[in-house]
């Protein structure tokens, strides 16, 4: 009976002894487990703010300008309003107005213009033919030219109201429609009577 129950205790001994091993390989395998994965973590998280951060820079979108049909480039520098002062010109609301526009001919012809235009108060105004000089009408333009002129227009009643009041309109310059700023100028003393003076 005796070494039956000393075989009893050696084997709960033993069990006792394995299960303390199993839970002592458990723990440590545990501390091991979180201790690695911490310094995993930190390595990674170096790794990151050591790593520049980089953008992908856009690619830059390229549009060709479309050349126009007639070969001129045309730029509005300034539109310059000088209202009438004489009694009749007052009545009638008469002024002047003078817009300076650049034409380059970016063609290897010489292209010649129409007339240009003031397209305001929903009328089509041709530059003022009495008015025209040096400098002040587009003649033939040569290849590979630039020239600077100043437009002169003669206007009356609403047209001369829309460009006091708007400022805006729209002069016609070859094939192209292009928008003008008014800015208002000295009065002027007499206005050339034209049939380009709309009432």
């Amino acid at each position: 009976m005796k070494p039956r129950r000393q075989r009893t205790w050696s084997l709960l001994r033993l069990l006792a002894k394995f299960l303390a091993v199993v839970i002592i390989a458990g723990g440590l395998g545990t501390a091991l487990g979180i201790g690695l994965s911490k310094v995993t973590s930190r390595g990674e998280a170096a790794e990151v703010k050591a790593a520049p951060t980089t953008t992908a820079a856009p690619t830059p979108r390229t549009t060709a300008a479309a050349a126009p049909r007639d070969g001129l480039r045309v730029r509005v520098i300034s539109a310059v309003l000088h209202p009438a002062t004489t009694a009749s010109g007052v009545r009638r609301r008469r002024a002047r107005l003078g817009v300076s526009v650049l034409v380059e001919n970016l063609g290897d012809e010489a292209v010649a213009v129409a007339r240009p235009s003031l397209l305001a108060a929903r009328q089509r105004i041709p530059t003022n033919s009495l008015a025209d000089g040096a400098g002040t009408h587009l003649e033939p333009i040569g290849a590979g030219k630039t020239v600077r002129v100043t437009l002169r227009f003669e206007t009356a009643g609403r047209v001369t109201d829309q460009l006091r009041k708007r400022k805006r309109a729209r002069i016609l310059v070859g094939r192209r429609s292009l928008p003008i700023t008014v800015n208002l100028g000295s009065p002027v003393r007499s206005v050339s009577r034209s049939d380009s003076a709309a009432a």
